[in-house]
C-alpha cells in the first residue's frame, strides 16, 4: 500500500549551496579603423557587383580588382596605394561603369533596387559584415555624393571623405560651404583637394586626395588627428604654399574653409594638413563621438529585455564607469563621470521600460596652433653678469 508523504514546506537543504555569479562582460576597447571604400573594377574576378568584399593584402586585392593588370577602374590604384603604405582592414564595394561619369556616380550612390530590394552602391555600407569607421569613393566629387555620404557616416557611425573639385583653392572652399546641414551627418564630412601625382609602373597616375586622408586615418587611432600624416607620391596637381607660421599661405586658406589638403612641409616630403572637417569640428572629436557610440550600441544589445532591477542599474553603471576609466588610463580621453539622470529618471518613464544614463568625458584636443611668447629678461642678464663680475 503506498502512502503519500507529506514534505515540511518550509524545509530547503540541511546543508550549503553556493550560487556563482558574473558581472556583466566588459565592453572592451574602442573599435579598430575598417575602411569600405566604393568604386569600379571592370576586370574583377570571383566577386559580384554591389557586394561588400574584404581584400586582405595587396597581392589579393590586385587579383580580386584585375584580372588582366591593366589596372582600369578607380579602384585598382587607390587599393593599392593603400595596402601597400598601411596595414588595415580593407571593404570595397564595387559597382558598375556607366556610359559616362554622371551615369558611374550614380551607381557608386545606388540605393535599393525597385526589383529585388537589394541595396546598390554606398547603401551596401550598411551591410559590410565590420562596421566601417571610415568611408569614401576615392575619384568621385559631386554635391550629391558628399551628401549621401554624410547620410552614411551618420547612420553608421563612420568617417565619411570626400575629394574636392581639383580645379582652384576658390572651388575647393566653395564646395566645402556646400556642406553643413545639421541632422544630416554634413557636419563630419572630410574634403580634401587637391589630388596627386604618384608613378606606378613607370607611369605617372593623378591620384584622388581622399584616399591619402584615408590612408592617413587608417595609420591612426579612430580618435586622432590625420595632420601630419605623410603622403606618399612625386608631387600635388596643383602646388599648395605652406609655412608653418604664416597665416597667408593656400594651406592655411582651404583649412579656414573646411578644406584638408597635402603640402611640402620642413619634415621634408608631402602632409596631410588639416585637423578639421568641414565645418570645423575637429576630426578626432567625430571619430571619437562615433566610436563611443557605437561601443555603446553594440555593447547593449544583450541587455534588451533584462528586468530594471536595483541590481541590474548598478552593474550596468558599475560595467560603464570601469569602461570609461579604462579609456582615461589608456589615455583615449582625460576625463569620465557617470551619473543617472536626476530629473528624466521618473516613475512614469521607468513603469513604461525606460531609464536614462549619462556620461560626461573630456576630449583631447590636436595641437593645432602653438603660441610662443618670447621675452628678452634684462634680470637674468644682471645676475648672469653679477656673477662674472663677483669672480
Amino acid at each position: 500500500m503506498s502512502v503519500t508523504l507529506t514534505p515540511i514546506e518550509d524545509f530547503d537543504l540541511n546543508g550549503v549551496t553556493v550560487n556563482a555569479t558574473e558581472p556583466l562582460p566588459a565592453m572592451g576597447p574602442l573599435a579598430q579603423t575598417v575602411i569600405h571604400l566604393v568604386g569600379t573594377a571592370p576586370n574583377k574576378t570571383g566577386v559580384e557587383y554591389n557586394e561588400p568584399i574584404r581584400l586582405y593584402n595587396y597581392s589579393d586585392a590586385m587579383v580580386t580588382l584585375d584580372s588582366v593588370g591593366t589596372r582600369e577602374g578607380t579602384l585598382p590604384y587607390v587599393v593599392r596605394y593603400l595596402l601597400q603604405y598601411v596595414k588595415c582592414v580593407l571593404y570595397v564595394t564595387i559597382v558598375e561603369q556607366g556610359e559616362d561619369n554622371a551615369a558611374t556616380e550614380s551607381n557608386v550612390i545606388g540605393g535599393v533596387d525597385s526589383t529585388t530590394g537589394a541595396y546598390t552602391g554606398l547603401q551596401t555600407i550598411k551591410q559590410c559584415p565590420e562596421t566601417p569607421t571610415v568611408i569614401g569613393a576615392p575619384g568621385f566629387s559631386s554635391t550629391a555624393l558628399g551628401q549621401e555620404l554624410a547620410l552614411m557616416g551618420r547612420d553608421v557611425r563612420a568617417v565619411p571623405v570626400i575629394d574636392g573639385p581639383n580645379t582652384t583653392n576658390q572651388a575647393a572652399a566653395e564646395f566645402a560651404a556646400e556642406f553643413g546641414s545639421e541632422g544630416t551627418g554634413e557636419d563630419k564630412l572630410c574634403i580634401i583637394d587637391p589630388w596627386f601625382l604618384k608613378t606606378y609602373d613607370d607611369a605617372q597616375q593623378l591620384m584622388p586626395a581622399s584616399i591619402a586622408l584615408i590612408a592617413a586615418m587608417a595609420n591612426i587611432e579612430g580618435y586622432e588627428s590625420p595632420q601630419n600624416q605623410t603622403v606618399v607620391c612625386d608631387d600635388t596637381s596643383r602646388p599648395i604654399s605652406y609655412k608653418i607660421n604664416d597665416d597667408t599661405t593656400e594651406a592655411n586658406f582651404l583649412n579656414k574653409y573646411g578644406v584638408v589638403t597635402i603640402a611640402h612641409t620642413r619634415m621634408g616630403g608631402y602632409s596631410i594638413i588639416g585637423n578639421r572637417a568641414n565645418t570645423g569640428r575637429f576630426i578626432a572629436h567625430v571619430g571619437l563621438e562615433d566610436l563611443l557610440a557605437r561601443k555603446l550600441e553594440e555593447t547593449s544589445q544583450p541587455l534588451m529585455g533584462k528586468l530594471i532591477t536595483q541590481q541590474f542599474v548598478t552593474n550596468v553603471v558599475d560595467r560603464l564607469n570601469n569602461w570609461g576609466q579604462d579609456l582615461v588610463a589608456n589615455g583615449v580621453i582625460p576625463l569620465f563621470k557617470v551619473f543617472l539622470h536626476p530629473s528624466k529618471n521618473t516613475v512614469d518613464a521607468y513603469t513604461s521600460g525606460k531609464w536614462y544614463l549619462c556620461f560626461n568625458y573630456g576630449r583631447y584636443s590636436p595641437n593645432e596652433h602653438m603660441i610662443y611668447e618670447m621675452s628678452a629678461d634684462n634680470g637674468l642678464v644682471e645676475t648672469w653678469w653679477e656673477n662674472i663680475v663677483d669672480e
